[in-house]
C-alpha cells in the first residue's frame, strides 16, 4: 500500500480559506446575535463596506486560484461551486429580504470553502508537475 503525498496548501490558498470561513462565520453571526442587534447598530461587524470588502476579495481570490487550477487539472466541481455561491449573492441581492441575508451569506461562504476543499483534493491526487 502506498502513501499518497499530498500538497501543501499556498499561502494565498490559505488566506482565501480563511475569507470563505470568515465571510460564513460573520454571516452566522447575524441570527444568533439579533437580540444585540439594537447594541450592535453601528457596529464596524454589520457595516455595509465589511460585508463587500469581505465577498468581494473572497469573489476575486477564489476565482484567480480556482480558475489557474482549473487550466492545469481541469476538474470543474470547484467552479461550479464558486458559481453556486455567486449565484446565491445574486439572489441575496435581488430579493432585499433582510430577514433571511444571513442563510444566503452563509451559503456563499460554505460554497466557496467547498470549493477550495474539492480543488485542494484533486491538487493532492494529481499526479502533473504543476
Amino acid at each position: 500500500m502506498t502513501k499518497r503525498k499530498l500538497k501543501k496548501w499556498l499561502p494565498i490558498e490559505q488566506f482565501g480559506m480563511f475569507l470563505s470561513l470568515l465571510c460564513a462565520i460573520h454571516c452566522l453571526s447575524l441570527p444568533l446575535l439579533l437580540f444585540f442587534a439594537p447594541y450592535f447598530a453601528s457596529s464596524f461587524a454589520f457595516d455595509q463596506s465589511v460585508e463587500w470588502s469581505l465577498v468581494a476579495s473572497s469573489f476575486l481570490l477564489a476565482s484567480y486560484l480556482l480558475y489557474s487550477d482549473f487550466r492545469k487539472h481541469r476538474q470543474i466541481q470547484p467552479l461550479i461551486l464558486l458559481l453556486a455561491a455567486i449565484f446565491s449573492k445574486l439572489v441575496e441581492i435581488l430579493l432585499h429580504n433582510n430577514s433571511i441575508n444571513w442563510l444566503f451569506g452563509l451559503s456563499l461562504g460554505v460554497f466557496i470553502s467547498l470549493a477550495y476543499y474539492i480543488n485542494y483534493r484533486h491538487k493532492s491526487t494529481c499526479r502533473c508537475k504543476a
